[in-house]
């Protein structure tokens, strides 16, 4: 069996976003379910994106999730303060794969960990393409170097 990787820490991450938890994020066991994190992932990346005004999905290329995971390290109440940190980890020809974390209550090690790969696609025949260097840039503004 693998060991477990460690909680990511704060400092690894280049870019965060304020996620306001709503009640509905609360599940029957009083803290946030599980499935809400991916929708916390999607809103972090698309919130980072759409801060360069890139175009988008306006005609450009589209986006499509190729790929996520979410590891657990502690549970995450209504009444916590949650900001997610956002890195990337490696951008190729036409993919970009994102490291994120939930951090709570301003603590240093993430509640929560995981990743989120985009394939940027041709609108029409969705088929990969190649992103712009505008885009290639402003992914390149929060990458991490190779572990």
């Amino acid at each position: 069996m693998t060991k477990r990787l460690p909680p990511a820490k704060r400092d690894d991450f280049g870019w965060f976003a304020g996620i306001t938890l709503r009640w509905n994020d609360i599940d029957i066991f009083g803290h946030v379910n599980n499935a809400r994190y991916y929708e916390f992932f999607d809103t972090t990346v698309v919130g980072f994106l759409h801060e360069a005004d890139l175009g988008l999905g306006t005609g450009g290329a589209a986006m499509v999730v190729a790929e996520n995971g979410c590891r657990f390290h502690r549970e995450v109440k209504f009444t916590d303060t949650l900001e997610m940190g956002l890195r990337v980890e490696h951008i190729g020809t036409s993919s970009v794969r994102y490291g994120l974390a939930a951090f709570v209550n301003g603590e240093s090690t993430a509640a929560a960990d995981g990743h989120f790969i985009h394939v940027f696609v041709d609108p029409a025949s969705k088929r990969p393409m190649p992103f712009s260097a505008t885009v290639r840039n402003h992914l390149s503004s929060i990458q991490t170097d190779p572990a």
